[in-house]
């Protein structure tokens, strides 16, 4: 048997690659793993620096144990760069190779959304529904969002070398990292795709008189920019648990109020368990409310209602801070529930 060759593997892990729905929810976790429940905002300095992180770490060439140094440049400074780089040499000459980004100043209407276009109005979606509890009170608040701006900015990345060799190991950097025709960047957590347009060679100009390879490579970013400053949290459902225990053995019974705020609606879901004594309790009341129905489910006859000792018939209004008595018959051995309706005002 011929000896294995060397650096031959034995044993090689894969790791399964999830697809489809897994992956889009792998997205959305990555969204809001380790911060807020709302997604990050996005700006287009995020952006151009998620894809410079990318050209430094994905897109990184070595030559000789170094790596390669990533320049990010607008055009109108490649001049001023050319003369006082702090990486010159003793003849004031850009030593090579090095590698420059530079992003086109005009950003397109985005390709992100399939060409679909926003609704109109800059309206908010309810994003996630998170619970709440304060204080003994529970509720849910519902985190709104607006839908994002899409938009495509390209950049140009040029390599400068002075030899065949090193441009070579940059286009096969480039050739295998987009052999799928598509990059896929993190901005904030935001995982954002980069199509590599073209590239196109320069080597004919010259500069301070010596030839050099230069190779542009475009890439585009289907992004999409977020202001955080549009985000909103509304309190939709406000629910108070109250529970009031008398000593000596009087019990008051276990009352839920749930207040819709939208609606401006207040149930007293009232639950009187079994071998509590009395069939005269009190609610105090923390809204400006009209009484207008009840519903007695099981075990209660002769319901009466009284304010400060007058006796009441629904529909009737009541004030804050008032005491509502409610009194009526039932089997002290059994539980009772009974449910009472209204607006609060």
């Amino acid at each position: 048997m011929s000896p294995l060759p060397q650096g031959f593997k034995k044993n090689v892990r894969f790791i399964k690659q999830k697809v489809g729905p897994e992956k889009r929810q792998e997205y959305l976790d990555d969204i809001d793993y380790k911060g807020a429940y709302l997604p990050k905002g996005i700006t287009y300095e995020d952006i151009d620096g998620s894809f410079i992180d990318f050209v430094n770490k994905d897109l990184e060439l070595i030559i000789g144990g170094e790596s390669v140094p990533v320049i990010f440049l607008t055009i109108q400074r490649w001049a001023e760069f050319s003369k006082t780089w702090e990486l010159s040499d003793k003849f004031k000459n850009v030593k090579m190779p090095f590698i420059t980004v530079v992003r086109e100043p005009d950003v397109q209407v985005g390709t992100n959304q399939v060409g679909l276009w926003n609704i109109p109005g800059n309206k908010l979606y309810s994003y996630i529904k998170v619970p709440t509890f304060e204080g003994g009170r529970k509720g849910i608040d519902t985190y709104k969002i607006p839908q994002p701006t899409s938009v495509d900015i390209t950049y140009e990345v040029k390599l400068f070398c002075n030899r065949m060799k090193d441009l070579n190991g940059f286009h096969e950097k480039v050739q295998t990292t987009f052999n799928s025709r598509q990059f896929y960047i993190n901005v904030k957590g935001h995982p954002m795709p980069v199509h590599f347009e073209s590239n196109g060679d320069e080597s004919q100009f010259d500069f301070d008189k010596r030839r050099f390879y230069v190779q542009n490579f475009e890439m585009k970013t289907l992004g999409y920019i977020m202001d955080e400053n549009s985000f909103e949290v509304i309190p939709t459902i406000n629910r108070a648990v109250i529970f009031t225990e008398l000593i000596e053995g009087k019990t008051e019974p276990k009352i839920l109020i749930d207040a819709v705020k939208d609606v401006d609606e207040i149930t007293f879901t009232i639950i009187i368990k079994a071998n509590h004594s009395g069939v005269e309790f009190n609610i105090p009341l923390n809204y400006d409310i009209e009484l207008t129905d009840v519903l007695v489910d099981y075990n209660m006859d002769n319901l009466t209602f009284e304010i400060s000792g007058v006796q009441k018939q629904l529909p009737f209004s009541l004030t804050s801070n008032e005491i509502l008595t409610l009194k009526g018959d039932r089997d002290e051995t059994k539980e009772t529930k009974l449910t009472l309706r209204g607006i609060i005002k």
